[in-house]
């Protein structure tokens, strides 16, 4: 699991928003499918995409599935799911998030996989207000001024939060660049945890409310775990310090890469609610019978400003999941690969490029004294560097940058 965000939609509308949100940030991505419209896309064979709707309860559920069936280990990403419930009466709801990424290769020890924060989220939350339990849920740190410190103990106590509370001094440092240092380092929590700047101002009174064992030193950070007991003794030792001396030594960037690998490895142990399971087997159960037109045909789509237009008899008019497939100059339709699969084909070009080498000098200098001169290995390597060429041409990419995949 490289990322896992569960936040609770405190206001409608909850599923368009998500639509709509989804269908920009898809087309951005170059991924040419209806966002409100459930059915199976095969970009390619290394690029599914799978949209489901469905009414019931008085809610409804959507959900946005990318499955790449050919990643392989942990750095490449095998599934990204965005699931949405909205109840009918309320227009309230939650959101879940989440990546997954390939297992590991062979008998490697597994590692805490960390995948970014996804845009989608990042673009979502300015527009659909979300809280975690208590909390708020926003892209940005915010202050914490000394009337705010009342609903930050809210917060500290709160149990039914699931990310990490972060609080951290000003100290002496610029307001200013205090709190863009700290939306640098906050950058890889966003949906996952809340950090709270205190100014110098409220710095001494969230001390003494909090306590000696749950203070905060001198511009340091503290994590606050959900459910904060100031009158357990023994409390004070889940919430970790990250000290002035640490954080002076440490780029905002590699501290928002600690702060957001402990989260992330801390969602791994925390379990699914009742609800979000229930919801996950009703979909799964969805997605396998997708195939089955029927069942296709009574499923609700979602429309969005962004996603449909009005035709002069008033109803919506979705443009195509897929372009028509392109044709070669022998008129016959040929695979169009989206970038991912493009970045893939590239991958394997290379690979086979440098085996074809090594294989041609050794055949060369096997040969060499037979007036032999290896033209048909020569040739097909000479053959494949030219779609390579291409293909980095296409891409506009150097022999640097083949490796980078893309991610979210």
């Amino acid at each position: 699991m490289g990322f896992r965000s569960i936040l609770q939609a405190v206001s409608g509308p909850v599923i368009e928003t998500v639509v709509d949100h989804v269908g920009r940030w898809s087309a951005a991505k170059e991924i040419d499918v209806d966002a409100g419209r459930p059915g199976r896309t095969e970009l390619d064979p290394d690029d599914v995409v799978t949209v489901l709707v469905a009414d019931g309860a008085g809610r409804r559920l959507y959900r946005w599935r990318r499955l790449h069936p050919l990643a392989r280990g942990a750095d490449e990403i095998w599934r990204t799911t965005i699931t949405a419930v909205e109840h009918g009466e309320s227009g309230r709801g939650w959101l879940w998030v989440e990546i997954e990424v390939a297992d590991e290769p062979g008998d490697r020890a597994p590692r805490v996989p960390f995948m970014s924060v996804p845009a989608v989220l990042r673009g979502l939350l300015p527009d659909l207000a979300c809280a975690d339990g208590l909390v708020p849920v926003s892209t940005a740190p915010r202050w914490a001024g000394p009337s705010d410190l009342p609903d930050l103990m809210d917060y500290l106590a709160d149990e039914s939060r699931l990310g990490p509370v972060y609080v951290a001094r000003q100290g002496a440092r610029d307001a200013e660049e205090f709190e863009a240092w700290a939306t640098n380092v906050a950058w890889e929590v966003v949906g996952l945890g809340h950090m709270f700047l205190l100014p110098a101002t409220a710095e001494d009174e969230f001390n003494e409310m909090v306590g000696p064992n749950h203070a905060i030193p001198e511009a340091a950070i503290r994590t606050y775990l959900p459910g904060v007991n100031l009158d357990d003794p023994f409390d004070p030792r889940r919430h970790q310090i990250l000290g002035s001396v640490r954080i002076d030594r440490t780029g905002p960037r590699r501290l928002s890469y600690i702060l957001g690998l402990s989260q992330r490895d801390r969602t791994l142990s925390i379990p699914l609610s009742e609800d979000v399971r229930v919801v996950d087997a009703a979909l799964t159960a969805l997605e396998d019978r997708i195939g089955d037109d029927g069942v296709l045909a009574r499923l609700p789509m979602v429309t969005t400003p962004a996603t449909a237009e009005l035709s002069g008899a008033g109803e919506p008019v979705r443009r195509p999941v897929a372009d028509d497939a392109e044709q070669g100059p022998d008129g016959v339709p040929v695979q169009v690969l989206t970038r991912r699969g493009q970045h893939r084909r590239l991958v394997e070009l290379l690979s086979e490029n440098d085996r074809l080498r090594a294989e041609n000098d050794e055949l060369r200098g096997a040969l060499n004294g037979q007036g032999h001169t290896g033209a048909a290995v020569a040739a097909a390597l000479d053959a494949l560097e030219q779609q390579v060429r291409s293909l980095r041409q296409r891409l506009g990419i150097d022999a640097t940058d083949w490796r980078r995949l893309s991610a979210s």
